[in-house]
């Protein structure tokens, strides 16, 4: 099971004392848009160019304790931007102030800053929600802060993207638990996000019990709606490619990705080594491929 949400958001801080105000006893939480209403705010003066058809949007969900912004989540800001996306930053740091970028904040980004509600699938409806131009642009990336990297450039997965005829990509999908697109980054192509069951997925992401729920409800149940409503579906890189049934590409199959061209690590690895069975080469192997510290890019 992938960590996407812990990550880009973990639980809601002190849930007990939180409850009354976030979940209904025995019932799903409130809808996230309906909670955070006029709490997000646009930080500095930069706004997307949502005059008329947007080609690519990217939209990145990001956690942090602090407002510093990790070298991953700038390097691949810059190279969204230098592929030609619009990227807004969906946040939902705790720390004060406007986001610390490690280098010069790039052009053509919007920062919004919202409540830690609804995980990373809050921090996109959100956005959605926020620019209703997004949802008709060509090219739609959603991609959340799990991973460490860039290391090197992704000119590849990013092509494939440009040239899938499917409605919706991923850069990795799984079976594990039912097959499914894994959700630190999707892709949806040609304006399919307008269409009804999508945007009425999205409008409806609600605060959820737990990391497990979100997965369950949002990741897993959106490939299920994909299914069912007969979108075309693709994976830069297919499972089997990397691993057994069942088991989690990401996790599991970190050295073979890496072998693939995909120059990303789990962050969830670097905390939780004992998650793969060589999870403890994770930052050796990431030194001798690409001559990286890896606590650098955190």
């Amino acid at each position: 099971m992938e960590d996407d949400g812990a990550d880009t958001a973990p639980e809601i801080h002190d849930l007990s004392s939180m409850k009354g105000l976030y979940l209904l006893p025995g019932r799903r939480g409130r809808p996230v848009l309906e909670m955070q209403k006029s709490a997000v705010r646009i930080e500095g003066a930069t706004e997307p160019a949502i005059a008329g058809t947007l080609p690519r949007v990217a939209v990145i969900a990001h956690w942090a304790p602090s407002s510093r912004l990790s070298r991953s989540v700038s390097e691949l800001t810059s190279v969204l931007v230098n592929h030609g996306y619009e990227v807004i930053i969906s946040s939902s740091a705790e720390g004060e102030g406007d986001l610390a970028w490690p280098e010069v904040r790039p052009s053509n980004v919007t920062v919004l800053r919202r409540p830690n509600l609804g995980y990373d699938f809050g921090s996109w409806a959100t956005a959605l929600d926020r620019y209703p131009a997004i949802a008709a642009a060509d090219q739609v990336l959603l991609l959340n802060d799990s991973l460490a990297g860039p290391f090197q450039p992704i000119d590849q997965l990013l092509r494939h993207f440009d040239q899938s005829g499917a409605d919706v990509w991923g850069m990795t999908d799984t079976c594990q638990f039912g097959r499914h697109l894994q959700s630190y980054c999707l892709g949806f192509k040609r304006g399919c996000l307008t269409e009804g069951p999508l945007a009425r997925f999205w409008r409806g992401v609600r605060v959820e019990r737990s990391r497990d729920d979100v997965i369950w409800r949002y990741e897993i149940g959106l490939s299920r709606l994909l299914h069912r409503e007969r979108f075309s579906i693709d994976a830069a890189i297919g499972y089997r490619k990397v691993v057994s049934e069942g088991q989690n590409p990401t996790i599991i199959g970190w050295r073979r990705l890496l072998d693939a061209g995909f120059p990303f690590v789990k962050r969830q690895l670097l905390r939780q080594p004992e998650a793969a069975p060589d999870g403890s080469l994770v930052r050796e192997e990431v030194q001798r491929r690409f001559g990286v510290n890896l606590d650098q890019w955190l």
